[in-house]
């Protein structure tokens, strides 16, 4: 449509606008394992900074062995007696500082190649299903609460124009936010490179804001010029 980008909603509505900012975020990445969608939030949680804080003087299990995982699960040894991780992989994937400040805890307890097969509960959790990935022995452990930290996936799946993306589904932009479709930008978790913080997110909403101001003013100074 020439200088102009459409929209279309799943409401069967139609937007037409010189600039786009795609700011859809992200959502945390899950198990998809029986049990899990009916307790997110009741025992689930992805946040230890928002739920920890709930299961003072308990044992809990955190799902990801990466910075976040390692990261959370440290802040979460300030309420709980005990923290169980469980990584996928034959090795964490934090930095070495994390990991050794992790080894050094007491209240931390590192499994590798052990991963969740089902969650257990009614309304609240009783149990999780883990195997040993090495041996193959299923087991049951009974935290209290888990804490799932095994990544972002973005909400791009409705992007049908040629965008650029990297190969996890996250936006790719330039110096100036710009997508590599002219006068489309990406900003906060959506956007790959993104620190995926708050407070970062609000810093790119501000800048972006910034930089379709300038792309506008460069637009209608290039319309002027070439109509002279």
């Amino acid at each position: 449509m020439g200088d102009y980008r459409l929209v279309n909603t799943e409401a069967g509505d139609e937007y037409c606008a010189s600039v786009i900012i795609v700011a859809t975020g992200s959502r945390y990445r899950r198990l998809n394992v029986p049990g899990e969608d009916d307790l997110i939030n009741a025992s689930i949680h992805f946040c230890a900074t928002c739920d920890g804080p709930f299961y003072k003087d308990r044992e809990v299990v955190v799902v990801g062995g990466g910075n976040s995982g390692i990261e959370e699960s440290l802040f979460l040894t300030k309420f709980v007696n005990k923290v169980t991780v469980l990584e996928f992989g034959d090795q964490l994937c934090a930095s070495r500082v994390l990991q050794e400040t992790a080894a050094k805890n007491p209240k931390i307890e590192i499994r590798l190649r052990h991963t969740v097969r089902e969650f257990k509960g009614n309304g609240r959790l009783t149990s999780i299903v883990v195997e040993d990935l090495e041996s193959g022995n299923v087991s049951e452990l009974n935290p209290a609460a888990v804490f799932i930290f095994i990544g972002l996936d973005p909400n791009t799946a409705f992007l049908k124009d040629p965008i650029d993306i990297d190969k996890m589904g996250f936006i790719q932009t330039n110096p100036t936010f710009e997508t590599s479709g002219s006068g489309v930008f990406a900003t906060g978790d959506v956007r790959a490179g993104s620190t995926k913080e708050v407070a970062s997110a609000v810093g790119e909403g501000a800048t972006v804001a910034l930089m379709v101001r300038q792309y506008l003013e460069n637009s209608q100074s290039g319309r002027g010029s070439s109509g002279t």
